[in-house]
């Protein structure tokens, strides 16, 4: 076995360890939701949505999904949002509202502890994956620290979140950030 082997096969013994215990916290506990572009405020949406599916139907990207409750949120393990506004326009009872003028949505993207960086493991597929430079490592990567999220160029468009092996990516509302 020479020396990359063996790094490899470290990494993804840490990387299966990693994976039992995040499935573990995944667990414990509901993940955030995120409602689907253009949703105008989230008591708003959850007054107007009668859970049809015509947003669903609409999204090209296969990122809308219906939870338990009936109400459409956004699954971003697979695939970025391109934020077509497809689902908007499809949306007849006025839950989602398209519009060129306004963002799509207001999330912080963050990210937390589950970060392979956190944990001394060279990881920047995020940033990778970020085609606005939004995600950026400081003095380049070179120091084991995470990312930092500039959130001027972050669009929330998940790719991130799509390409991470941790789950280490979280979104979460503006305005709930005020309360």
């Amino acid at each position: 076995m020479n020396l990359s082997s063996f790094f490899v096969n470290k990494c993804f013994e840490y990387l299966l360890k990693e994976e039992r215990e995040t499935s573990e916290k995944c667990a414990e506990g509901p993940k955030k939701q995120i409602f689907p572009p253009w949703a105008s405020n989230q008591k708003a949406f959850k007054d107007l949505c009668t859970g049809c599916g015509e947003c669903v139907a609409a999204c090209k990207e296969y990122l809308i999904i219906i939870k338990e409750n009936g109400l459409p949120v956004m699954n971003l393990s697979n695939n970025s949002c391109t934020f077509c506004g497809d689902c908007a326009r499809s949306c007849s009872h006025d839950a989602l509202h398209f519009s060129d003028e306004q963002p799509p949505w207001h999330l912080h993207v963050s990210v937390t502890q589950d970060c392979l960086m956190e944990k001394k493991v060279l990881c920047q597929l995020c940033q990778e994956q970020c085609d606005h430079g939004a995600i950026v490592f400081p003095k380049g990567g070179q120091n084991d620290s995470p990312p930092e999220i500039l959130l001027g160029n972050c669009t929330g468009c998940g790719a991130c979140a799509a390409r991470c092996p941790v789950d280490a990516i979280s979104f979460q509302y503006i305005d709930e950030l005020q309360i």
